[in-house]
C-alpha cells in the first residue's frame, strides 16, 4: 500500500601561518541560487549560518575514532563552506558511489518522461520488454509497472540487498542476460504492497533508457543531465550486455555528486534552465513506501522524517539534501559493518545542528583557524590504522613497503593505496590501490614437493577454489627480479563468489627455505596490478 507523506587565506584575517587556504569570505549571505560554472564559491561556515565549531567537533571526532570517511563536502546557500578530503583520497580523484547511483537513474527516468521516451510511470513494465520471451509471466508480473521498480515495491523475489547477503544479486551477475534473470524471477507478493530492496529492479531501470532512447544510458545521461550542469569526468560499468549499471558501479567526483545534489535542492533547475522537471524532483523525493534504513523510499530516493532525504551507497556513500536549512552534504567513505551508517549520524549529530541559522552568524576566527587546520590535516595524515607499521612484518611509506625480518624484501605500490585486514594465513600486509586493486605479500614455510614453477599454477590457483570458480591460468613464466632473484610470475582469471571476474597477479619466489610472493587482484585495471607485483625485490 503507497504510503504518502509530505518534507569560507581567510579574507584579510593575515593569518600567515597558513599556506593552505580552504575558505573565502563572501561578501553577503547566499541567496540560495549560486550555481557553480567551473567550481563552487567558498565561504566562511559563520558567513552562511553556521557554526566552525561544531564542524570542528565532527572532523576531530572522526579523527579520534579513526573512521574511514575520504571526504566530506557541505553546500549551503551555493556557497562550499567545507571541502574536506581525507589522506590518501584526493580531491581530484573520482570516488565509487555505489548505490547514489539509483538517485541518478530516477532523474534519467524523470528526464526521458519528460522528453517522451516513456508515457509515464503507470506503464507495465512488459511494454518495455516486447523483445524478450519472459517465463512465468503470469497476470501478476504483468501487473508490474515501472512505478513498482522506482519504489522497490515490484513484487519479485529478489534476494540481492545485504539481508540476503547479496545472494540474488551474484546470481544476477553469473547469469548468462542480466536482464531475462530478473524478469523471470518469481512473485513474492502482488507489486506495489510492499518495499523490497533490490539491485536487479534498478538495472532494468537502466535497460528501460537504453531501450527507450536508442542510446546508451551514459550518452543519454551525459547530454541531458551531467554536461548541463557542469560534470565531465564520470565513470560507469557495463554489464556483460552492454548495459551501463543502473543500480552502481558509477564513479564520480565528490564535487560533482554536490552538484547533483545541488541540481535537486533547486528542484531541477541550474541557472537559468529547467533540466529535471520540478514536480518530477518533489515525486520522486516524497515517501511513497515504508521502508528500511530509513522511514520511506520515494522513486530511488530514501526519505527521512526529520526533514531531509538521501541517495545512499555502500560503505558510506552518501548525498544528503536538506531544503529546510538549504543545504547539501556529501560523504564519500570506506566503512564497513555497523560504521557503514556512520555518516548518516556525522550529518544529523553535527552537520544539521550547525546550520544553525538562516541568517550570517558573527564571524569566529579562532574556530574558523582550528577548522581550517583540521581539514589541512586530514588531507596529510593517516588516521591511525591505515598505514603498515610493523617491526616485525614491515612499514609502508611513501609508496614503498619494507619488510626487515629475514626474508627481507621490498616492493612498491602506488601511492593513496591505504591498509586493508590481514584476511589469509602467511600475509605480512595487504592495501587496496585508490583504484580498487587488492595487493598484499604473504611469507611463509615451503611447500612440500611445490617446484617454484608449480607454486602458482597449482598451489595458490587451487587456494582460490574456496573464493569462486571458472579458474584458468592464462600466464606463467620464469623472470628475474631487478635484485637477481629467480622467480615465477603467473596471471590468473577467475570469478569471485562466481560473479564477479577477477584477474590475479602473481610473483613467488622462494628465499631461504620459506616462499614469499606478492599479489594483485584486479577488478577491471590488470596494467596498473602488472608494476606492484613486479617490483617485488630481495635485500
Amino acid at each position: 500500500m503507497k504510503i504518502l507523506k509530505n518534507r569560507l587565506y581567510l579574507i584579510s584575517y593575515g593569518l600567515a601561518i597558513f599556506t593552505f587556504t580552504i575558505f573565502s569570505y563572501s561578501h553577503a549571505n547566499g541567496s540560495g541560487k549560486n550555481f557553480p560554472t567551473t567550481k563552487w564559491q567558498t565561504s566562511a561556515p559563520e558567513e552562511q549560518g553556521m557554526q566552525s565549531h561544531v564542524l570542528a567537533q565532527m572532523l576531530e571526532h572522526i579523527k579520534d575514532k579513526s573512521l574511514q570517511i575520504e571526504s566530506i563536502s557541505i553546500v549551503r546557500n551555493g556557497y562550499m563552506v567545507m571541502d574536506a578530503y581525507f589522506w590518501p583520497f584526493l580531491k581530484t580523484r573520482k570516488h565509487i558511489i555505489h548505490s547514489c547511483t539509483k538517485s541518478i537513474m530516477s532523474a534519467l527516468i524523470g528526464i526521458a518522461i519528460d522528453k517522451g521516451y516513456i508515457k509515464s510511470v503507470n506503464q507495465p513494465i512488459t511494454d518495455f520488454f516486447s523483445d524478450k520471451t519472459v517465463a512465468k509471466m503470469d497476470e501478476l508480473k504483468q501487473s508490474i509497472t515501472l512505478e513498482n521498480l522506482l519504489m522497490m515495491a515490484s513484487g519479485l523475489k529478489c534476494q540481492d540487498s545485504y539481508l540476503y547477503g547479496w545472494k540474488g544479486l551474484f546470481a544476477m551477475r553469473s547469469s548468462p542476460n542480466w536482464a531475462q534473470y530478473v524478469l523471470e524471477l518469481p512473485m513474492a507478493e502482488p507489486p506495489g504492497e510492499k518495499f523490497e530492496y533490490c539491485n536487479g529492479v534498478s538495472y532494468l531501470l537502466s535497460v528501460i533508457i537504453q531501450n527507450t532512447t536508442k542510446m546508451r544510458t551514459l550518452e543519454f545521461a551525459t547530454k541531458y543531465l551531467f554536461r548541463p550542469i557542469g560534470i565531465s569526468d564520470i565513470g560507469w560499468a557495463k554489464s556483460p550486455q552492454g548495459i551501463d549499471i543502473g543500480y552502481g558501479e558509477m564513479h564520480l567526483r565528490p564535487s560533482d555528486m554536490v552538484r547533483f545534489g545541488w541540481l535537486f535542492l533547486n528542484k531541477g533547475r541550474w541557472d537559468s534552465k529547467q533540466i529535471i522537471p520540478s514536480a518530477w524532483v518533489e515525486k520522486s523525493t516524497q515517501g511513497h513506501i515504508d521502508a528500511t534504513l530509513f522511514d520511506q523510499y520515494g522513486y530511488q530516493w530514501w526519505i527521512d522524517s526529520k526533514g531531509y532525504y538521501a541517495a545512499v551507497g555502500y560503505k558510506g556513500q552518501r548525498i544528503f539534501i536538506i531544503p529546510e536549512k538549504n543545504m547539501v552534504a556529501v560523504f564519500t567513505g570506506d566503512l564497513t559493518g555497523r560504521e557503514s551508517l556512520m555518516a548518516k549520524k556525522l550529518f544529523e549529530n553535527y552537520i544539521i545542528p550547525a546550520a544553525s541559522s538562516p541568517e550570517k552568524l558573527p564571524p569566529n576566527t579562532k574556530d574558523q583557524v582550528r577548522l581550517n587546520s583540521l581539514v589541512s590535516g586530514a588531507a596529510k595524515a593517516p588516521l591511525a590504522g591505515l598505514s603498515w607499521i610493523s617491526k616485525n612484518k614491515g612499514a609502508a611509506k611513501d609508496g614503498v613497503f619494507t619488510r626487515t625480518t629475514a626474508p627481507a624484501f621490498t616492493f612498491k605500490y602506488p601511492l593513496g593505496s591505504k591498509k586493508s585486514a590481514i584476511n589469509s594465513s602467511g600475509q605480512v600486509m595487504r592495501m587496496k590501490t585508490p583504484l580498487d586493486i587488492d595487493f598484499s605479500a604473504s611469507v611463509g614455510k615451503a611447500p612440500e614437493d611445490i617446484k617454484l614453477k608449480n607454486f602458482g599454477p597449482k598451489f595458490y590457483a587451487q587456494g582460490l577454489e574456496n573464493l569462486g570458480s571458472n579458474i584458468k591460468v592464462i600466464a606463467n613464466r620464469e623472470i628475474t627480479l631487478h635484485c637477481g632473484t629467480k622467480a615465477y610470475k603467473t596471471d590468473i582469471t577467475w570469478l569471485w563468489k562466481n560473479s564477479f571476474p577477477i584477474t590475479t597477479l602473481l610473483v613467488s619466489a622462494y628465499k631461504d627455505d620459506k616462499f614469499v610472493f606478492v599479489c594483485a587482484h584486479s577488478w577491471k585495471n590488470y596494467y596498473s596490478a602488472v608494476p606492484i607485483v613486479l617490483s617485488l625485490s630481495f635485500k
